[in-house]
């Protein structure tokens, strides 16, 4: 069974979070954002946090922050709501259990997973992340995903 994905972005500013989600409406979720480390670019240096703390936000607003400037993504930790309570979910098997539909985490500024219950969407993000001509696109399946918890620390 295919879990997401999985690939790499470059290791520079951009806007690589907007480019990442763009097959998805982002207003139909509620997002839990973990607050880790990115930030906002301008005169082509770090600016301010992107996201400054842990939070809720809905997808109206996330649309709108990541359209604004280009970011430098360190680490970031998103995971997207569409009905029931939005609350951190730790590991796959909470994923699986929870109204979490899927999950985004991004580590060192380059490796990219993302987890997603709807077959369908798992297909338009794996066809997207080859139009962007990301590297290492990879299904990530029960076969060759070892991740248990989804978290970035």
């Amino acid at each position: 069974m295919k879990r997401g994905i999985s690939f790499k972005i470059p290791n520079k500013y951009g806007t690589y979070l907007k480019e990442i989600l763009e097959p998805i409406d982002l207003i139909r979720y509620r997002w839990f954002i973990g607050g880790e480390e990115s930030y906002t670019v301008r005169d082509d240096e770090l600016s301010e946090l992107l996201f400054h703390e842990p939070t809720v936000m809905d997808g109206e607003a996330l649309g709108d922050l990541i359209s604004q400037d280009q970011h430098y993504l360190i680490f970031l930790n998103l995971k997207a709501f569409s009905a029931g309570p939005v609350t951190e979910v730790e590991t796959y098997e909470a994923f699986l259990d929870s109204p979490c539909e899927f999950a985004l985490l991004i580590v060192d500024s380059t490796f990219v997973d993302i987890y997603c219950k709807n077959q369908r969407i798992i297909e338009s993000f794996y066809d997207h992340a080859l139009s962007c001509e990301f590297k290492e696109v990879a299904y990530l399946t029960d076969a060759n995903d070892m991740r248990t918890t989804l978290t970035i620390w």
